[in-house]
């Protein structure tokens, strides 16, 4: 039985540590892989069915926005229950994270429409303008974007690696940083309302209450680098 157990973890270190490692170890752990470090077909623009032709750009393994224009990015596949894993390393004073329960609908007033989603922020807490500005932690790195600030988290500074994670189980939401577990929350609970009420959501009609949907990568103009993006389906 001990020998089953530490198998898997071994996968899944491998996975994390080697941007080079195969699909063959990733899947035998029931991970999916997004992004391999050569293909985006698994991408999307947020207003187009095809991968932005200017902006992003792929290079020794690594996903990045290499100039602006690029747009917001998102899985094809839309997910429900998922534990997502991914390297990402900042570069100076940038900006960008990661949403999750995206999804666009069509109105017929004004044609599609971006169901926004909560979003592992992913910012350089040392070094952003403003984010002094930010006591609470509320857009820090690993927190849930204006709602949950991370706590006793471990951030590698700019031009390091490090590895993030988002645990989602039904309601049941949690954000990980290099190993530790630095959040947790209730999609639609009394209190995750109460605190849209009082940020810049309060308008976005369903958000963060789908029961499943899109992988997004923000476009915040900012050079922040991916790489070994894979998802479990729960």
């Amino acid at each position: 039985m001990l020998q089953r157990t530490k198998i898997p973890l071994l996968l899944l270190l491998l996975c994390l540590l080697l941007p080079g490692v195969s699909r063959t170890l990733a899947q035998a752990d029931g991970y999916e892989v997004l992004f391999d470090g050569k293909s985006v077909e698994k991408w999307r623009g947020k207003q187009s069915l095809n991968f932005p032709k200017k902006g992003w750009k792929i290079a020794d393994g690594m996903l990045f926005l290499e100039s602006s224009g690029g747009g917001d990015i998102l899985t094809k596949e839309k997910f429900g229950d998922f534990e997502l894993i991914f390297e990402f390393k900042l570069t100076e004073g940038a900006n960008s994270g990661i949403k999750y329960f995206v999804d666009t609908l069509y109105k017929e007033t004004t044609g599609k429409m971006m169901v926004n989603g909560p979003e592992y922020q992913i910012i350089d807490d040392y070094n952003y303008p403003g984010i002094k500005e930010d006591p609470n932690g509320l857009s820090s790195t690993a927190a849930a974007y204006l709602f949950y600030p991370p706590k006793n988290k471990t951030l590698h500074p700019h031009g390091e690696w490090n590895t993030g994670k988002i645990v989602a189980k039904g309601q049941n939401v949690s954000h990980w940083l290099n190993g530790k577990k630095v959040l947790s929350y209730q999609r639609g609970s009394k209190d995750f309302l109460e605190k849209k009420d009082e940020n810049k959501f309060k308008d976005d009609a369903r958000y963060g209450e789908l029961e499943e949907g899109h992988i997004l990568l923000t476009d915040h103009g900012d050079k922040v680098y991916f790489r070994n993006i894979q998802i479990k389906k729960l």
